[in-house]
């Protein structure tokens, strides 16, 4: 099982006579592999948690847009809550497309909304995964939530198609 950083520097510490300044070509090695593996833990911590963010920006959104209910939501209600999602970022997309000049290609961040809509959108057709809306129990779950990736289990989340032969 991997040593953190911190107990491998102890323990050659401890050795050493608390001093780190002239080590064995072994202790260096292992001081290295130590740095090595919490530098790597820390990358893969980071790429976690940077692609379950949009997850929990959607997921604020509905904790957000269900604060004053006071009952479960039905199934049009919950598609209103999706479409306002999916186009929250319209007027950005108009000023863009307004303040580009006649004959200029768009910009990254144009583009880069234009797909996220798109990609919604698509997603919306097929099925939208939000936080089920129709269940008291877990609307109050939700408006609990504290925002980590953790408490998301506690939720339930159900799929929401845009047209009534898909919901599920």
């Amino acid at each position: 099982m991997p040593i953190a950083l911190a107990k491998v520097a102890k323990k050659i510490r401890a050795k050493k006579g608390g001093r780190l300044d002239q080590l064995s070509v072994r202790h260096t090695n292992k001081l290295n592999r130590a740095t090595q593996r919490e530098a790597k833990l820390r990358r893969l911590e980071a790429s976690r948690s940077k692609t379950r963010e949009p997850e929990l920006v959607r997921v604020g959104y509905f904790k957000v847009a269900t604060k004053d209910t006071t009952e479960p939501l039905s199934i049009p209600q919950t598609r209103d809550l999706i479409e306002r999602w999916v186009h929250r970022n319209d007027e950005e997309l108009c000023e863009l497309q307004k303040a580009r000049r006649p004959g200029r290609p768009p910009s990254a961040k144009e583009d880069s909304l234009k797909q996220s809509i798109a990609r919604e959108m698509e997603e919306f057709r097929t099925g939208f995964y939000v936080p089920d809306l129709q269940d008291w129990a877990n609307i109050e779950w939700l408006q609990r939530w504290d925002g980590s990736v953790g408490a998301l289990a506690q939720i339930r989340f159900k799929r929401i198609a845009r047209e009534d032969s898909e919901a599920s």
